[in-house]
């Protein structure tokens, strides 16, 4: 059966659980993520993701352009910071987009914080004039947010509005997609912006019967995914995105569990630690720093300090 075609409903519902089958890659890993929506070969993958999700809050997107993920502060104390995917589109829109696999505290400061430094640099620009492009900031959230505890929804659309809840300015919007809300079964009929956060959860589990029989962007998405298209060194650079993917998670759910058993304080105490060391190891299998703070969530500096 193929999972993204509806079929006649049965009254008695089963639950399938998905394992590992080696068919597809993990496309939330650091390798696969950049593959698949970072790449200028796939860029229509990106445009069309983009599209089914935030189209009604941006507009129609028909072409992008990659920019310098890696942005300089204005004053040299300023601190370097560097984006999974930054890029602009033919009206000028900019886009931040960020797969973030662990929690970080300040979370919604950090997101804040990457739009501020986009605006600022535009700014100086343009000197004394003020219109600056509009920016807004996409994030995919591997993990269960803090944020949106309790809430059914699996995307958010964050914007400046006032206290009569009338909108103030369009030009910054905060996008989230939780992926943890998305089962391992399909629904019957979700939106297209649904199907995309599926895949992006599911995708490392589903088989090639699962690929959707319509021809296009979503369809090329699984192509782009399958081992057998990877090269030597492409499996070698995958094998150890998917060691440092595991051990995030294993630190994720390190954190879990003490924070269960013996109290949120200590247990994210704990958790720390556990992500200090993954980092640690990560270094050790030769990833660059730039990738360890992004698998981790932890700043450079904790980095540094804990391999010193």
């Amino acid at each position: 059966m193929n999972i993204f075609r509806r079929e006649p409903q049965n009254k008695t519902k089963k639950i399938i659980i998905m394992k590992t089958n080696n068919v597809f890659i993990n496309p939330l890993t650091d390798f696969g993520f950049k593959r698949v929506f970072a790449s200028e070969e796939n860029k229509d993958i990106l445009i069309a993701f983009l599209n089914d999700c935030i189209s009604d809050h941006v507009g129609v997107i028909r072409e992008i352009r990659f920019l310098s993920s890696e942005h300089i502060g204005l004053a040299e104390a300023e601190k370097k910071l560097i984006f999974d995917i930054y890029c602009t589109n033919e009206r000028g829109q900019r886009f931040i987009i960020e797969m973030q696999r662990a929690r970080q505290d300040y979370f919604a400061d950090r997101v804040i914080t990457y739009i501020s430094r986009i605006i600022s640099n535009e700014a100086s620009r343009g000197a004394r004039r003020y219109d600056i492009p509009p920016v807004y900031s996409f994030n995919i959230l591997d993990y269960n947010a803090p944020e949106f505890m309790g809430r059914e929804e699996y995307f958010w659309a964050v914007h400046l509005r006032d206290n009569q809840n009338r909108i103030f300015s369009k030009k910054i919007i905060l996008f989230f997609m939780e992926l943890s809300k998305f089962a391992a079964q399909f629904p019957d009929e979700r939106s297209p912006a649904y199907k995309w956060g599926y895949a992006l959860k599911n995708m490392s589990r589903m088989s090639l019967k699962d690929m959707p029989e319509e021809a296009g962007e979503f369809r090329k998405l699984f192509e782009v995914c399958q081992m057998s298209r990877l090269t030597t060194m492409e499996k070698n650079d995958y094998e150890k995105s998917i060691l440092e993917y595991e051990d995030v998670q294993d630190a994720l759910e390190c954190m879990r569990r003490h924070s269960l058993q013996e109290g949120f304080e200590q247990g994210i105490q704990q958790g720390k630690e556990a992500l200090l060391q993954t980092a640690h190891n990560l270094l050790e299998l030769g990833l660059p720093l730039t990738d360890v703070v992004k698998a981790t969530g932890l700043s450079e500096e904790e980095i540094l300090a804990q391999s010193t």
